[in-house]
């Protein structure tokens, strides 16, 4: 089976699978609360520069089914696109990782962010809102659900739900994340990065591609006229051939 079929029918199976065991109408959803960031500048894609992917570790199979396709719910709207490093992989220090998107204007009013074990085990899942668009926006598992195990990787998936009900054809974005445990010698590495720019260089060093793009969201948050991180932004941004 080539590589293109494999993927069709893990997209299929993934959201079969959603609505035999899902119900996404509103009285059965729970109020969940959703991390977004706006991205500030005109031009919108990732850059790469400063990532380097981990080499201990890595599953397998780290393809994912849509993990760089231009998926939308119409014709008429625009592409939905993951922020994700190359190799599809990446590493974080956080509990409960923030998943990127680039979510142009949409009909869709809420996602279904679903964790796995290496062995296909479901792990944890949420139904977050879709409160942002025309915007880089982050996708969070909240503090009620059970954070990722340390030293383990999953394969997260995202579903964009077009209609009242996951279908077959919603856009669905796979990656992968390992947690790394918080040694006292990385917490201390960490600590001598006293700006968000030496943070960003650091977490991309070591592969720790979720903290480094949640510390570059947060910074710009704070600072939004800061030309150096506006410009490691437009050019991170500019490597995942991302724009507004």
């Amino acid at each position: 089976m080539i590589a293109s079929e494999y993927l069709k029918l893990l997209t299929i199976g993934l959201t079969l699978e959603l609505l035999l065991s899902l119900s996404l109408t509103a009285d059965a959803q729970p109020k969940l609360k959703v991390t977004s960031a706006a991205l500030l500048q005109k031009n919108t894609t990732v850059s790469q520069q400063n990532f380097i992917p981990p080499k201990q570790g890595k599953p397998k199979q780290t393809s994912g089914a849509g993990s760089r396709s231009d998926l939308k719910c119409s014709q008429k709207e625009g592409a939905i696109r993951p922020l994700m490093p190359k190799e599809n992989y990446g590493l974080t220090l956080q509990e409960r990782p923030t998943i990127f998107i680039q979510m142009p204007k949409t009909s869709a009013r809420q996602v279904v962010l679903m964790f796995r074990d290496e062995t296909g085990q479901f792990y944890e899942r949420a139904f977050l809102p879709i409160n942002s668009h025309d915007a880089i926006v982050g996708f969070t598992l909240p503090k009620e659900k059970q954070p990722l195990a340390v030293s383990k990787s999953y394969q997260w998936s995202l579903v964009v739900v077009c209609g009242e009900t996951v279908q077959p054809d919603d856009p669905v974005f796979m990656g992968w994340v390992q947690r790394v445990p918080r040694t006292s010698k990385l917490e201390s590495e960490l600590r001598q990065k006293k700006t968000p720019i030496e943070q960003v260089a650091w977490y991309g060093k070591m592969g720790y591609w979720y903290d480094m793009l949640s510390t570059i969201v947060q910074a710009k948050q704070l600072n939004p006229d800061d030309a150096k991180l506006i410009a490691i932004w437009r050019d991170l941004l500019e490597s995942e051939g991302i724009s507004n």
